[in-house]
């Protein structure tokens, strides 16, 4: 009897020094689609989270666990020195990194900010959808009306733009899912372009049914590219897991599944535009 407890003691033991050995990433997670897609029939192809099971089958050694949070909390648990979360496509920004340890490589890539637009209206205006186009020509020469969700900004050449067009048509939407109820506004010709990311457009167009519809431009305010990093809790144990996380990252970066998640949700005239665009950055870095 002595020997069994004396056992079962030493099992008990091990298997707790065991859990204790194992290393864990506590990612973080939000309800936004196209990046997480939870509740649809697109449900587990968001593009965050297919990178996101790419980074945890590079690194088996380690446990992962996944904690949903609203938009407007993930970055306030995140910078929190108490936690210890990961947590994909962020920007950098001085104030960030003060509080969050950024990898080195980018986690995700993908086409800065577009406007969404009917199609008819393209043929309308004979613009050709290969090429980028400004905003504020389209606002003050042509003059759109354009849609645009409440307190977001879309960089700092963007946001000049429709601060500084006073006398241009836009339509500023506040409140909860105000991407979905102007993208239903550009179906029904209440307005006439609107801005945000090209994956948010393409997914939106496709769930609501309006893709045979709804096109996409890119735009000459904008840089080529928006790049996210992972950003981990700014602790010893963030910057310890941040090392591994880079490691995974260029593990999985030159490979085709990583490059079709990129342009997975993108139209089919700006997948192309991504393509080219991430060969130069690639080669640019080979030098």
């Amino acid at each position: 009897m002595r020997r069994a407890s004396v056992l079962l003691l030493f099992f008990f033991c091990a298997a707790s020094f065991a859990e204790k050995q194992t290393k864990t990433i506590q990612w973080v997670v939000v309800d936004f689609a196209p990046y997480y897609i939870m509740n649809d029939r697109y449900e587990g192809t968001g593009r965050d989270e297919s990178v996101m099971k790419m980074i945890e089958k590079a690194l088996p050694g380690y446990r992962f666990t996944h904690t949903l949070y609203p938009s407007s909390r993930a970055i306030h648990e995140l910078s929190n020195p108490q936690n210890n979360y990961c947590m994909l496509s962020l920007y950098q920004n001085e104030h960030r990194k003060q509080h969050i340890a950024f990898s080195s490589h980018t986690s995700t890539i993908g086409l800065s900010p577009s406007i969404a637009i009917r199609k008819e209206l393209i043929k309308a205006l004979d613009l050709d959808p290969s090429k980028a186009i400004s905003l504020k020509a389209l606002l003050n020469e042509k003059h759109l009306a354009l849609g645009v969700s409440m307190s977001r900004s879309f960089g700092k050449s963007i946001d000049d733009v429709i601060n500084t067009n006073h006398d241009a048509n836009i339509i500023f939407r506040p409140g909860s899912d105000t991407l979905a109820s102007l993208t239903y506004m550009l179906s029904k010709k209440r307005i006439d372009i609107l801005l945000g990311y090209p994956s948010e457009h393409y997914y939106l167009a496709h769930s609501m049914g309006f893709e045979d519809k709804l096109t996409q431009l890119t735009l000459t305010e904008a840089p080529k590219l928006s790049e996210g990093f992972i950003g981990c809790t700014n602790n010893e144990q963030g910057r310890q897991i941040i090392s591994e996380l880079d490691i995974a990252l260029e593990k999985i970066a030159h490979t085709q599944d990583y490059h079709d998640i990129l342009v997975r949700w993108l139209p089919d005239n700006l997948k192309p535009i991504l393509e080219k665009r991430l060969k130069d950055r690639n080669e640019s870095a080979a030098h």
